[in-house]
Order: C-alpha cells, then structure tokens, then sequence
C-alpha cells in the first residue's frame, strides 16, 4: 500500500492577511520616545480588536503606553494562574530599505511566505496567539485557571515603558504562574553540529547586555603636526584590544544540560565527546564556539557595533568615541564586563562608562513540568524534531517578569535554517504560511492543556 505524505500545514488567506495587516503598521520603536509615531501603535491597536472579537469581548484587558495587558479569567477559581503569555508588538527600524524582496511595511502575502519587517520578532506571536485564543473562545474553551496575555510595545528599546510595567501590575495582585512563555527559541535545521534532524531549542533564562561607551579627548590642531597617537588612533588601538581579548570560553549548567539532551541524537565523534562533558569541558566548548549561534552560548561576547571621531581629513580630532555591546552569560556581571574593559585597554587616557542600562542575567532553573509540556507540543506540531534547553543570546521582555512564574520558556515552534536567522533584525523578514500555521496550532494546543490542567 503506498502511504501519502502528511500534508504540510498552512494558513488560509484570511488568516495571513490579519497578519499582514498587522505588519503593515510601522510600530517601530525609537531610542527617544519623541521620534515613535504612535498613530502607528494606535493602528495596531484598531486592528487588534476589529479582528479578535471575541477577545475584547470576553477577556479584560488594560493598556501601560502602548502595551496591553490582558486577562482571561479562569472559573471557578480566578486566583489560581496557568500562564503569561508574552510578545511585543514593536519592530527595529530597517537600513536598507530597496535591498528588500517587498517594501519592509508592504505586508505583501504570496503562496509560501507572508513578507515585512516584524514577521519573525514578534507579530506573528502576537497575532498567533490571538489566533489560538479568539478559535479557543469560539469553541467554548473556558479555562479553569486564569490566564494572562501580555504585549508589550517597546521591547526593541528595552521594555521600561510596556513589559516592566505589566510585570510591576501582576507582582501588585500576586500572581504566580505556572508557565511564562515568550520569544528566543526556535527551531533550527543546518545549525547543530553533527545533528541531522531539525532541533527545537527551548530557553529557559537569557544572557544579560551591557553597552560599553569609550570615549578619548586630545588637543586638535593640524594633520601636518600629529603627535604621537591622535584621539581616533587611541580609540581604535582600545577598540581592537577588546576585540581581540574576549571573554574565556566557559560550560555553564545550562550548556551541560543542553548538550547531555542533544548527546543521543549526534552522529560521532561528537557523541562521545560529549559523553565525557565534566572532564572534556574544554574540548566542549571549543566545538559550539565553532559558529556564532552556538557560540554565544559559551562566553560573554563582545561586539564593538558604533564609532565616531573626526571632522576632516586634515583636521586632529579633539574627541572620539566607540560604543561596544556586551551580552553577558550567566556567572558574569555588568560590573565583570567594565572590569575587563578597563583590564585589557590598558590605557587611563580611554575613559570607559556604561552607555544607558544594563541588565544582569537572567537566572536559568532547571527545566520543570511545564518545560515538558512545551516540549511535548513542539513535538506534536513538529514530529520527529530533537529538543533541548538553551539561553537567549539578546533580551527579551520576560526578564522584566523574573519571579512571577514557576518555569520560564522562551519558543516558538517555526523551523528556521541559518539563513532564516539572519533575516531577523535584518534584510526580507519574512515567515512561512507553514511556519505561521505551526505556531498557530501550538499555541491553540496549549491552551486546550492549560485550560484543563
């Protein structure tokens, strides 16, 4: 008998173009508030509950900015909570506009992808998970413990004015969760070393960031006279040494815990190696600094992004300055990163400060019961996939909500190949209709099992 292949899940037209709808407001958000144009945000919000009625009927919700805080109470005991569920709603600006497929802000739907600039980080969740709820409604899903929904607006700029204040409403009333489920993981194909099949890389806590300011000030003067070392020579000579001194490769419990689950799926010699994780540690972390991605789970890193000085060619610079963003793994500090800064330059004519705020790690606790839940419907959405834990290499607006739930989860269920990744933050954003469906059906599944757990 010959067996057909399963189908592969998609979204009808009408479900894409709520989507794209919601893509195509410009929410990006802006390092000074006075730059966001929040019409935009007030679009998204029209949008939002034209398209969910059901939502806005039955759940309350209230708003911090731009933010929206929603809850679904649960019956007959509204005190009892299952889970926070996150996303954010703004988007970062785009650089290279005419280097895109279609317009960043076109939210043009074709048969495979539905394009623009917040498809991926963070949209999709949003729209998905109103999706699930408003299909969940529909059907007369009525949850016996109480479930939040929480979107924030300014996640891209640090979250104070959305997330922050969310988190600050759900400490006043006590909440206490099960589940926080937010952005960060995915998963991957073509990314593991020396495993074949796709891998779901759920996180459960998040590096923290730091931004470094340089800065150096000498006497101007002419081209023609330099003395020994110019304000930008001094810059850059500080800027390379941090660069070339990086933080030590380092296993945390996290990484053994990811690696010891993705043992049993690795092909050799990368299986046995990482059966002798407690003494071959070093070897270990060699293999994931192999690649960025895997990389950045085993050090603090370092990216010198931004650097300025100088007016003219023939003009010595009075001032120069370089910006360097630290994202910060658990064990070290925003004070250990300003301690290496100050220990490699070398130099007291390079002033080093912190440049705006920084944010410590995130504690990452061993993965519980609800974990397993999540891994059980990545699993069902996705058959065959290897699961493990891992650490979310940027920040996420689930840092602001540490203590207000028992297991932190930072996933979604959509399959993405290196080249995928980089999309994100960058050039022809894009997701799948299949990638958007999956998401979809995960978060309607969890909220059938939370529902009546």
């Amino acid at each position: 008998m010959t067996r057909t292949a399963p189908a592969t899940p998609t979204v009808d037209d009408a479900v894409a173009e709520r989507l794209a709808t919601a893509l195509r407001c410009v929410t990006i958000s802006r390092e000074d508030p006075a730059e966001t144009n929040l019409v935009e945000f007030d679009r998204l919000a029209e949008h939002l509950e034209t398209a969910f009625p059901l939502v806005h009927t039955h759940l309350t919700w209230e708003t911090f900015g731009h933010s929206r805080l929603y809850r679904w109470a649960g019956t007959p005991d509204t005190s009892k909570v299952a889970a926070i569920l996150l996303a954010h709603m703004d988007v970062v600006p785009v650089d290279d506009e005419q280097g895109w497929t279609h317009p960043p802000f076109a939210g043009t739907v074709d048969d495979e992808f539905i394009w623009g600039r917040g498809a991926i980080d963070d949209k999709s969740r949003v729209l998905a998970i109103l999706e699930a709820v408003e299909a969940a409604l529909a059907d007369g899903v009525q949850p016996e413990r109480t479930i939040y929904l929480a979107f924030g607006h300014d996640e891209e700029v640090v979250g104070d004015g959305g997330a922050a204040r969310m988190a600050e409403r759900l400490r006043e009333t006590g909440v206490q969760a099960e589940l926080l489920l937010d952005e960060g993981g995915v998963i991957t194909t073509g990314v593991a070393v020396g495993i074949e099949r796709p891998v779901a890389t759920i996180m459960v806590g998040e590096k923290g960031f730091a931004t470094v300011r340089l800065s150096v000030s000498a006497v101007g003067g002419h081209s023609s006279m330099p003395g020994r070392q110019t304000a930008v020579g001094r810059l850059a000579r500080a800027v390379a040494r941090i660069q070339d001194n990086p933080f030590p490769l380092r296993l945390t419990p996290v990484t053994v815990d990811m690696v010891t689950r993705l043992r049993q799926v690795m092909s050799e010699p990368q299986r046995t190696l990482l059966g002798l994780a407690k003494v071959a540690g070093p070897a270990i972390t060699r293999i994931l600094a192999m690649r960025p991605q895997t990389e950045a789970m085993v050090r603090t890193t370092t990216a010198p992004t931004v650097i300025h000085g100088g007016v003219k060619p023939n003009v010595l610079p009075q001032q120069a300055e370089a910006f360097v963003n630290f994202r910060i793994l658990p064990g070290d500090s925003v004070a250990d990163v300003l301690a290496h800064c100050r220990r490699v330059i070398r130099d007291k004519q390079v002033a080093i400060e912190l440049l705006g705020s920084a944010s410590e790690p995130s504690p990452a606790p061993s993965a519980g019961p609800a974990f397993d839940l999540v891994a059980e419907l990545a699993r069902e959405v996705v058959p065959g996939i290897a699961v493990t834990v891992g650490i979310v290499p940027g920040a996420t607006d689930s840092r602001h909500y540490d203590g207000l739930a028992l297991t932190r989860c930072n996933f979604a269920p959509i399959i993405l190949t290196a080249a995928d990744l980089e999309r994100i933050h960058g050039t022809d954003e894009r997701i799948s209709r299949a990638n958007y469906a999956r998401l979809i059906t995960f978060n309607r599944r969890l909220i059938d099992r939370l529902a009546h757990s």
